[in-house]
């Protein structure tokens, strides 16, 4: 019996580390998180390899050192949300919002950013080798330009 979202969100709720300790014993379950509301939840160095966060509500969340490569993120809302250190490699997130997220070497790397919010983020550090930022907004947000060197900028609004 495959784990519904409920469930997921349950064993979130008690912990990243009960949440993390599930998935390794069960590797071939895939993580269902469609729209659910995990809004503030402490999800440190959680492990949503290849999770399905569409639509999912995680502002404030503190995701410092998560591990989210592959994720897919559709629409998903991490306003004000911390992911420092978090890898977020290949994620597909068109039309999220990191509006004011600290996102201080996150690694972004192939990941897809379209339409993208990053108003007042703080990118300082942040890695988008291969990124596509095409229609993200990066205005008010905090970083390097060297870091966005890889990084497809084409038609994204910096200023």
């Amino acid at each position: 019996a495959c784990m519904n979202t409920e469930g997921w969100i349950a064993l979130l709720r008690e912990s990243a580390d009960a949440f993390n300790q599930y998935r390794a014993s069960h590797p071939d379950e895939t993580v269902n998180l469609f729209e659910a509301d995990l809004s503030f939840s402490n999800l440190q160095r959680v492990n949503f390899e290849g999770a399905d966060l569409r639509r999912c509500q995680m502002q404030g969340c503190n995701l410092a050192g998560a591990r989210l490569d592959g994720a897919q993120m559709d629409l998903a809302n991490l306003r004000a949300a911390t992911l420092a250190g978090a890898s977020l490699r290949g994620v597909t997130l068109f039309s999220g919002t990191f509006q004011g997220a600290d996102l201080r070497d996150t690694s972004f790397h192939g990941a897809n950013l379209k339409k993208v919010s990053f108003c007042d983020a703080d990118l300082r550090g942040a890695v988008f080798t291969g990124a596509d930022f095409s229609e993200a907004d990066l205005r008010w947000a905090n970083y390097e330009l060297d870091d966005l060197a890889d990084a497809d900028l084409s038609a994204a609004r910096i200023r």
